[in-house]
């Protein structure tokens, strides 16, 4: 069952004060109350809301025992969740790829609806309800570190993204998919590595099945993750070039394998979407994007100079996840040799992958 953690933040007066002529303001198209939701939800009062934490090492994580999302939820890391949105959004030119604005677009009589799966701090949530105020938008994660008062448009749920989902069969418009495969993974056999003993299956090919079942046909399907892994702009040996930056990522590579049962999944996205038979129109892109001030373009060394530091975010908050895997010993050493070698070594880039698909 789907957990709403807050509900709008409106009184009576403040609901009678909207705009009746638009539609995400109908009381009729409140959640759980009309054919967009197959069940109903539960609202969490304020006070339950810190049980869904837990504290480890001087940081904040979720405290649900079954998701194997590995980071911090908490002011650090949710800095970076909100920086890496920004940035997203400069390198891509807008909210989103693909036909989002023709899809969302205000058709009278109709209400267009969009999920978030994994929606973190909400942030996309909250940039697209302000551009598209007649659609309504869900934001779904396992923890509540969305803001609690969200604008009329927008409802944020507390679910596991990897289990069936509240919302009816062709109910919704689009389905938007922004770094999650640190939750959810290929199957691993897909690469030939077979999975440890009771380690739980996060397959993203479940997911794709499951975004199909609530998309109507024509619905978009849009996916955007980052590759865990770096390369140089000029293509010479990053092995050789960066061998720290590449030592830390093996190790949050194999650590994710070994004790999540996680294999990255970024690249291999649209060959998913096409294996499916449920989408057509795979459009992907790849962005190679500065890690660092070395561009000679203005808005190029500016969008590395923030990625790195984005980057080194990242690096502190994945500590804890290699202090438990094969490379606890010298998870501090990885990390700190790592920063250092980011901000120094020029022609550092990170691949950031967009897939965007229609369901037949």
């Amino acid at each position: 069952m789907a957990v709403v953690y807050h509900r709008h933040a409106y009184g009576d007066r403040d609901r009678r004060d909207m705009d009746a002529n638009d539609p995400s303001n109908d009381p009729s198209d409140d959640d759980g109350t009309n054919s967009d939701t197959s069940e109903d939800v539960v609202e969490v009062a304020p006070n339950e809301i810190p049980g869904y934490f837990q504290e480890r090492g001087g940081r904040l994580f979720h405290s649900h025992g079954g998701c194997p999302y590995p980071l911090p939820v908490d002011a650090e890391e949710q800095q970076r969740l909100n920086g890496l949105s920004a940035l997203v959004r400069r390198l891509i030119g807008d909210s989103s790829v693909g036909p989002v604005r023709d899809l969302l677009a205000l058709a009278p009589g109709e209400q267009r609806r969009v999920v978030d799966l994994g929606t973190g701090t909400g942030q996309w949530v909250l940039d697209m309800a302000r551009e598209f105020p007649h659609v309504r938008i869900y934001g779904v994660d396992i923890v509540p570190i969305a803001t609690r008062y969200p604008p009329p448009n927008v409802t944020f749920e507390m679910h596991d993204i990897m289990t069936p989902l509240r919302y009816a069969a062709g109910s919704i418009d689009m389905v938007h998919a922004r770094s999650i495969t640190m939750a959810v993974s290929a199957f691993p056999r897909m690469f030939g590595r077979p999975l440890n003993s009771g380690m739980q299956v996060r397959d993203y090919r479940a997911l794709i099945q499951e975004a199909s079942r609530m998309l109507r046909r024509g619905g978009l399907f849009v996916s955007c993750e980052w590759a865990r892994s770096p390369a140089m702009e000029d293509g010479s040996d990053v092995r050789v070039r960066a061998p720290r930056a590449c030592a830390f990522f093996d190790a949050v590579r194999e650590t994710l394998r070994v004790r999540r049962g996680l294999e990255c999944v970024a690249a291999h996205i649209p060959q998913l979407l096409v294996e499916s038979r449920r989408f057509i129109s795979v459009e992907t892109k790849a962005f190679h994007v500065p890690v660092g001030d070395w561009p000679n373009e203005p808005d190029r060394k500016e969008l590395g100079r923030d990625l790195r530091e984005l980057m080194v975010l990242y690096a502190r908050s994945v500590f804890p996840l290699l202090s438990e895997g094969p490379s606890a010993r010298y998870a501090g050493a990885l990390v700190e040799d790592y920063i250092r070698e980011i901000r120094s070594v020029s022609g550092m880039v990170a691949t950031c992958y967009t897939v965007h698909a229609r369901r037949v």
